[in-house]
Formats: C-alpha cells, structure tokens, sequence
C-alpha cells in the first residue's frame, strides 16, 4: 500500500480536528438549546439507552445527576423514578413493566399522569427513524387542579356546595335515559324557600347565606344515595328523586316539611322558614327535561299561591294557570310594533382610568294597561316563542345608534340569546346595524352567558369567530353560574370575563366566594381577557375586587340602569369641553363611586 505524503497526512488531521472541533460546537449548542428548554426532554436510541436529556426532567421526576449518564437504561431510568417515588401508581414493578411494554410501541404516544408525588406531568413518546425515541415531559399541576377548581365550580354552587342547576340538568338528562332504558318512574321537587327574604333583609345576608347552606344540609338529609338536592339560584332548590313514586315523592316532601319545623340557628339569630313545594313525576307528568321541570314548577306556583309550606302534587288542571304567559306572548307580539319597549343602560367603569369604559343595553317593557312589566317576565317568554329573535335585532340597531353620540372610547354591551345564534341571522345583523350606525366595530360588545354553549356550540362559536374576524368584542357574561369550563375559554378568545354578581355579593361573608372572584380574576390576567366584576353594591366590594385585579366594575354602587337622555346627560358633564378630555374620573373618587343621582 502507498504511503501518504506527510504534507497530505497533515492536511487531513487538519481536517479532522476542524470537523471534530465543529461536531463538539455543535453538540455544545444542542446540549445549550435542550438544556434551556422549559420543559423536561429526553432521547433514547434503538436499545432504549438514554442519550440526550437535560435538567429539567432530571428535576421533574427527582433524579440525580450522578445516577444519569449517556448509555442509562430505560428500565433503569423508570427503577430510579420508583425510587424517587415519581412514578405512578402502588405497583412499581407492574409499572416499570407496563412502560417496557409502551416503548415497544412504534407510534406516537402521549397523555398526562399524576405522579405520586402530587405533580401532573403531560408526556409526550415521539419515535425516531432509527428505532428511539424522544419523549417530553410538562409539568401542568397548577393549570390541572386550576382546571378541576373550575369544573367543580361549574357543577357547584359555591354558597352551599350543593349541585348546581347545571350539574342537575346533567343528572335530570341521565334519569330520562335510564327511564326509556328500563323503564319505572323518578320525580322531581321544585322547592322555594317561605319567608326568606324579610330574614336576610332584616337580620343581613351573612345571616341569610348561612340559613342557605343549613337548609342544603337539612333537605339532603333526607335524600338517598341515588338522590341529589341542588341550589338552583337564590332561596330556590330541586331534588332529584332516583326512583320515586307519586308515593315516595310525597313521603319525601313531608320529612321534608316536618325537618323545617325547627328552627334554624344561624350565626347567633334564630330563623323559622318553611318551603314550598311542588312535585312532578316522570314519565305521567312529562316525557322530557322541560315539561317535567315545567310541571313540577307549576305545581310549585299552586303551593306557593296556596299557603305556606304547602305541597302540591301536578295535575293537568295547573296547565290553566300558565295562561297568563301566553297573554305575555301575545301582547309582547304588538309591543314591538306600538312601541312600548325601551332601552336603559347601566354603566360600567374602568378602575385603573377611573373613567366609564361602555354602557350595557338593557330591555324594558312599559304596557299601556299592566305598566313595567319586568324584564324576568317576558324575556323567558321572548325566547320560548321565538321573539327574541326580532327584539333582539331592535335592541341592537337601537343601542348602536345611540352609542353614535357618544365619545369614541365608550363601548356598548348587548345580550345575546343562543336562540339569536341559532336561528337569527347574527353576522348580518350585526353588520347591518353597525354600518347604518357609522359605529366602529371594536366599540361593540356582545354578551354571551355560559348556558349558551349547552348545545350547537360548534355552530355558535363559528358564528362568533366571523363577527369576531369584524372586529366585534365578546363578553361571557354571568361566568360562574353554568356550563363553566376553562375548554370553551380556550375555544374561543373571549376579550372579557363578567363574573356573576352572586359572587361579589358573598365577598364580605364567604372565603370561598373570595377564593374564586380571586381565581377568575386571575383566569382573565393569564387569558389576556378584561375582567368585569358585576353587582356591586358597596364601597367594600368594589375595593375588593379592584385588589385582586378586576379591570372594570359594574352595578346599583356605581348606577342603576338609566335612560338614554340621563346617559346624554352624565356624559355631558363628564366631558370637558375645553380639553376635550374625559372627565368621568371626577365622578370616581377614592371614597366611593356613585353615580345614582344620573339615573
């Protein structure tokens, strides 16, 4: 064999030690990159033997430094964990053996597990051309429990900690399916609580709230396993009776009744309530979710009329009683027409700028004979016939003409039904009525409440992202009350969280209510989503929540609902003509923000 010149020998150890010196920058770099990383990342090769990982996954699953090096063992790595307890599960060996068995997988894996420890980890196994693997690894404990603290209080009332009506309704759609399965029967309780009110406005709502939670513990006593009790908003609750007869429905009503007989000792104070009770049982007195609620609830309206603490069973003859909302409908059909509607609006105030932020629109009815007919009146009505659809349309061209004559960084905030949706037309409309105004799209605010998203949500959110493409912002209003989860926060980029006004009212009695005004709070801040605090009512409530971040406020403390030329009017004098600069932070002083005198 020729031997090779010196010169062309020492020209190719040149060029070795520059590629050796290039792969070792290289690797340097990998090593810098990997090591920066947030998350944990580890590689094997095709005999499961550790290659490449970096510090943060020896930190999630507690390993030391010196047990790893290049050429470790998969099993070895998984013998450690079990060690250090940062594996899962009580059976390490069934657990070291059922991830041999995964890796063995040549697809894509991936899912998230508790570790013994306590923390969540999201992994991820991804395998290479060359028979490894490279598998990553996110500690998510926080957002997880965050998570599970939101879906319980999506299914919760956090007042008495019973279910709520969501989670009731979920239950209520499960005994249908069980009834058209197998048969038999189950009831349904309306309750309403009998002299609630004077107790809470005399003797104050910590009173009142701690009369709530005992009167939960009292009826759920009476429950059994296959039962639930749920607070359905304010001094109303329902139960769910598993397997009930007209019999044991009504055995259960009277225990019931017969449990309120003693008094309650709430918080020093003595309190005697009774409760009316309505009851209906499938599948005699309704076939589906709505007419078993609806004649449950009419049998509650004849007890209520009837006398206190009286228990009515449903019968057809009740149906009678609902005439008056179809005169409702009726007369609502021409109210439009003859111009009986009207539109207030309610302030809403920006802490940090300390200026009004928007007005949101809100419907009122004045009947030539009956008067004011409240809005929890004929709205349910509007949106059972149809009309909601058409009233709805009036509501906003309304609302944005009006807001034309405001100053250009006042929003306005409109509700939106699901049945607008669903069966309106929304995107036109919207369109319609802002070009006809000359209002900027991003001035307008559309409200959605949590119940919206119960059905068709693929429809309603495409909907939404169309107005959204226009500019249009969007408000989940009353967050906390219903189908509350962080999924549909993450579906779609809402620009605003309203949380509902019950909340803010258990601010000065409830840690609990606290801990969650707190929690959505920081939800809204993690979101990049405006926070809006509603129903405030006092000095206090309002510097609480502006303490843990609340952007915006809302409620009877800063106004109540106004009408259009009291709106003119405080947004003239809030407005220095000379400077043209918004002068609303005259009106919100450190001592308290009220505005009432301009409703």
């Amino acid at each position: 064999m020729a031997k090779v010149p010196a010169t062309e020998l020492d020209k190719l150890k040149k060029r070795l030690y520059r590629k050796e010196a290039e792969l070792e920058a290289l690797e340097l770099r990998s090593r810098a990159i990997v090591d920066n990383l947030a998350i944990g990342v580890s590689v094997y090769d095709k005999k499961a033997r550790l290659v490449v990982w970096n510090q943060q996954f020896l930190d999630l699953y507690r390993l030391r430094t010196e047990d790893i090096r290049r050429g470790t063992t998969f099993r070895r790595v998984l013998e450690l964990r079990v060690t250090a307890n940062t594996h899962v599960g009580a059976d390490a060996g069934g657990y070291v053996a059922d991830r041999m068995s995964a890796v063995g997988e040549a697809r894509r894996l991936g899912g998230t597990h508790r570790l013994n420890t306590g923390e969540v980890i999201q992994m991820t196994h991804q395998p290479l051309d060359d028979g490894g693997w490279v598998s990553t690894h996110r500690d998510i404990t926080e957002v997880y429990n965050l998570q599970a603290e939101l879906t319980h209080l999506a299914y919760h009332d956090p007042l008495t900690a019973l279910p709520n009506r969501t989670q009731f309704y979920q239950r209520l759609g499960q005994a249908f399916a069980r009834l058209a399965a197998n048969g038999g029967s189950f009831a349904v309780l309306c309750l309403d609580l009998d002299g609630f009110k004077p107790i809470n406005d005399t003797l104050g709502h910590a009173v009142g709230d701690d009369l709530l939670r005992q009167f939960g513990r009292r009826i759920t006593a009476q429950l059994g396993p296959n039962d639930i009790a749920a607070r359905m908003g304010g001094d109303e609750f329902a139960i769910l009776l598993g397997s009930g007869t007209v019999a044991s429905a009504m055995e259960l009503a009277e225990r019931i009744r017969s449990s309120l007989e003693r008094p309650f000792e709430c918080l020093g104070e003595v309190a005697s309530v009774g409760a009316g009770i309505g009851v209906a049982v499938a599948p005699d007195h309704g076939t589906d979710l709505d007419q078993l609620l609806h004649s449950a609830d009419l049998a509650l309206y004849a007890a209520k009329r009837e006398r206190k603490g009286a228990i009515r069973m449903f019968e057809t003859a009740l149906d009678a009683a609902a005439s008056g909302r179809r005169n409702i409908e009726s007369a609502l059909r021409q109210a439009l027409e003859n111009g009986e509607l009207h539109l207030f609006f309610q302030p809403i105030v920006n802490l940090e700028a300390r200026r009004f932020a928007g007005f949101e629109a809100l419907l009122r009815w004045e009947h030539p004979e009956l008067g004011n007919i409240p809005p929890s009146t004929f709205i349910p009505v509007a949106e059972e016939s149809g009309l909601i659809v058409p009233i709805g349309e009036w509501v906003l061209r309304e609302a944005l003409n009006e807001a034309a004559g405001w100053p250009d960084y006042i929003k306005v905030a409109v509700n939106v039904s699901a049945l607008q949706l669903r069966r309106g037309n929304l995107v036109a409309t919207v369109c319609n009525a802002l070009a006809a105004s000359g209002v900027a799209s991003n001035r307008l605010e559309l409200e959605l409440t949590e119940s919206l998203f119960m059905e068709q949500s693929a429809q309603n959110l495409e909907t939404m992202r169309q107005l959204r493409d226009l500019g249009v912002r969007f408000a989940l209003d009353d967050f906390g009350t219903g189908f509350s989860a962080l999924g549909y926060l993450l579906a779609f980029p809402f620009d605003k969280i309203k949380i509902d006004g019950s909340f803010v009212r258990a601010l000065d009695d409830s840690p609990e209510a606290r801990t969650i005004v707190s929690a959505v709070a920081d939800i809204g801040h993690r979101l990049g989503m405006e926070t809006t605090a509603e129903g405030i009512e006092s000095a206090e409530q309002l510097r609480n929540v502006h303490a843990v971040g609340y952007a915006e406020a809302q409620g009877y403390l800063i106004s109540r609902p106004m009408s259009r030329e009291a709106v003119r009017r405080l947004l003239d004098g809030a407005f220095d003509r000379m400077t043209d600069e918004p002068m609303a932070a005259a009106l919100l002083t450190d001592d308290d923000i009220a505005l009432q005198a301009a409703s």
